[in-house]
């Protein structure tokens, strides 16, 4: 029987090398790995943040209507608890936009053309204003509505802030001209360009912020969906 064949020092240190090698490799890559995992969904892939703003404004403009889920917070500086609030908003391009309020008390908020109309059912109150102003320039309306191009109004970056979602964008957006926001931060959807959660800061350091989700795209909305039928009884408050 043949004893075994001894491997040579110069084939050892070969193999130790690639074996050290192979080892240093692997944890290369878990670490690689493991700060991939760490950092902020938006930072996870470099991305061109003025691309993502053209592609978002793209979409919110070629659709025809939109419905989603929402959950709104005002964070005062003067207050510890955010005033919170929830409901549905639906959009159908050009100029239709209804926000339904299910909590903490039912609102409608409805634009019309240039009609704007706050209902409060319980308290049989409607204040009725002209919308122009406020549909070209309130942030969130006109950003889910399209009707605000984003490169032509804000300066546009990357910029990441905490999150549980994945696969999404996180960016920046600096109004060009004073407004009634200091800067706004989205995070949009990688895959459909919706927007996932806005927040709008103030001069003062209060913030808005939505967070908006089942999303329903392109469906006929009639007519009667942006009306309001109020009771004999209503007191309607014209406003400026």
């Amino acid at each position: 029987m043949e004893g075994k064949k001894k491997i040579g020092p110069g084939r050892l240190a070969s193999f130790n090398f690639l074996k050290s090698g192979w080892k240093a490799g692997c944890l290369f890559l878990l670490f690689l790995l493991s700060y991939q995992l760490s950092l902020p969904p938006a930072l996870a892939q470099e991305f061109d943040p003025q691309a993502v703003a053209l592609n978002l404004w793209k979409k919110l403009s070629s659709i025809t209507s939109l419905e989603a889920n929402f959950s709104q917070y005002y964070y005062s500086t003067q207050v510890e608890e955010p005033v919170a609030g929830q409901g549905r908003v639906f959009i159908r391009r050009p100029d239709r936009m209804r926000w339904e309020y299910s909590s903490p008390e039912k609102q409608i908020f409805l634009i019309k053309g240039q009609a704007l109309w706050l209902y409060f059912p319980d308290d049989k109150q409607l204040l009725k204003k002209e919308a122009e102003t406020e549909w070209q320039t309130t942030e969130i309306l006109g950003l889910l509505s399209g009707n605000f191009n984003l490169l032509d109004r804000y300066e546009i970056s990357a910029s990441s802030f905490p999150s549980s979602q994945k696969n999404v964008y996180q960016i920046k957006l600096t109004p060009k001209e004073p407004g009634q926001y200091s800067y706004l931060l989205l995070e949009i959807d990688r895959k459909t360009y919706l927007i996932l959660k806005a927040i709008l800061f103030e001069p003062t350091g209060s913030k808005l912020e939505y967070h908006f989700g089942q999303f329903k795209l392109d469906r006929k909305l009639s007519d009667k969906l942006f009306e309001l039928k109020v009771p004999a009884d209503c007191e309607i408050i014209e406003g400026n």
